[in-house]
């Protein structure tokens, strides 16, 4: 299952602008606020990413989520990697053997995500 999200990045900055904390509270965890620290690329970066995997993950389940359920951190080697944060979602990923993998892009004003979720055993 594939879902892909872009965003421009401008209408983050002026999310944080209007709603300040209430916006990101809502949006990011404390680890990726933290993570991101206020760098509107990431930020922006991380909004695409967990819609792409609300967009692959309510394809794959015909279920609605929301952006705490997904968290977008990193890996030790710098790429964004999905941790799960909604119990439901946590256990049929593991008795399914699948692994969501996350990729996110910049350009100048726009930043893109895409969530594949694949089985297990086919990464190579």
């Amino acid at each position: 299952m594939l879902g892909i999200d872009i965003i421009k990045n401008i209408r983050i900055a002026r999310a944080i602008d209007r709603f300040g904390y209430s916006f990101l509270n809502r949006i990011y965890t404390a680890g990726e606020i933290q993570l991101c620290n206020m760098n509107i690329e990431c930020l922006s970066g991380r909004f695409a990413a967990k819609e792409a995997s609300i967009k692959a993950f309510s394809m794959l389940l015909n279920k609605s989520f929301s952006f705490r359920d997904f968290e977008i951190l990193k890996a030790k080697n710098g790429a964004p990697e999905l941790k799960i944060n909604n119990p439901y979602l946590q256990h049929f990923i593991k008795t399914k053997n699948l692994k969501p993998l996350i990729s996110i892009s910049h350009e100048k004003e726009f930043s893109v995500a895409v969530c594949y979720i694949t089985k297990e055993e086919a990464i190579c």
